[in-house]
């Protein structure tokens, strides 16, 4: 009997690490074809899509300066994450009807649209949520970074994600530090949802890896893995896009801090030189007084 030679997948893709033969090869070949089929391009996914992208791009460069429309941004998705993964969880979503995912959207959407004008009313707790839904996209575009995800073991994933999120749901607690961790948590966010918004149309897999990093069964052993559609976006949006957002929200924040200065500086001057013009009025006056008593 003939015996199969494992073949380094790294030959075809280097990052990864495993050795497989030729059939699972095949296998793997399929699924990274076709591991796009449970997401098909309909309604619901133009508007997940453009959704994504839009409010990405808003928050990656101005999350800091539209603070209310941050918060309202971290509540809506994290309500919106919470019912999706309700959803995955309970109901039979392995090949829904275009109708279906419609229903799926609207419910996700009206219920994080209310979520979000909720906690702009309650801003202290929005500040939290804001740096807890940067800390939540830092910990998944890390584990998007490596063939079936940079961890493997599901627990030690939700380790990782739990502290991500609580650790700089913290910070943002902090006023001191809030406008600094404002700032980055906002850009992992952007770059993030950035991130699911272009993979809708460009299907990568990204998309697909949040039901597979969360712990959930992936039709026909889904293998989520980073090829080169996959490792574009994360360089151009992870890297450049991350980049040049925080320059421009640190930009914007030096900017705003200086015209404040100048603003304080005006009104320093302001009282100097209304209280120099009230001693004068002042000593005017007490030497006129004078004066009168001397000529009476």
């Amino acid at each position: 009997m003939k015996t199969r030679t494992p073949i380094k997948v790294s030959l075809i893709n280097p990052f990864l690490k495993e050795s497989y033969d030729d059939t699972q090869l095949i296998t793997i070949a399929y699924l990274t074809i076709a591991r796009g089929n449970d997401y098909p391009l309909d309604a619901a996914s133009y508007l997940t899509g453009l959704t994504l992208i839009m409010s990405g791009v808003v928050i990656l460069f101005r999350g800091n300066k539209y603070k209310w429309l941050s918060i309202f941004l971290a509540a809506f998705y994290g309500i919106s994450m919470i019912l999706l993964l309700f959803i995955l969880k309970y109901q039979n979503v392995t090949n829904p009807s275009s109708t279906l995912r419609f229903v799926y959207f609207v419910i996700c959407t009206g219920a994080g649209a209310a979520a979000g004008i909720f906690f702009v009313c309650l801003w202290p707790t929005g500040r939290i949520l804001v740096g807890g839904l940067g800390g939540f996209s830092l910990a998944m575009i890390c584990l998007s970074t490596r063939t079936n995800g940079l961890i493997s073991n599901q627990l030690i994933r939700y380790i990782w994600i739990g502290i991500c999120t609580i650790l700089n749901a913290t910070l943002a607690g902090i006023q001191r530090f809030y406008q600094y961790v404002a700032i980055i948590s906002t850009v992992m966010s952007g770059c993030y949802l950035l991130m699911l918004g272009t993979d809708v149309f460009v299907r990568g897999g990204m998309l697909a890896s949040f039901k597979t990093f969360w712990g959930y069964n992936q039709p026909e052993d889904y293998l989520y893995i980073v090829d080169t559609n996959v490792i574009i976006i994360l360089s151009t949006i992870g890297f450049v896009g991350g980049t040049f957002g925080i320059g421009a929200q640190l930009l914007e924040l030096w900017m705003n801090q200086r015209r404040e200065d100048i603003i304080i500086d005006d009104d320093q001057m302001t009282m100097t030189s209304t209280n120099e013009k009230s001693d004068l009025i002042g000593s005017f006056t007490k030497k006129l007084k004078g004066t009168f008593k001397k000529g009476i």
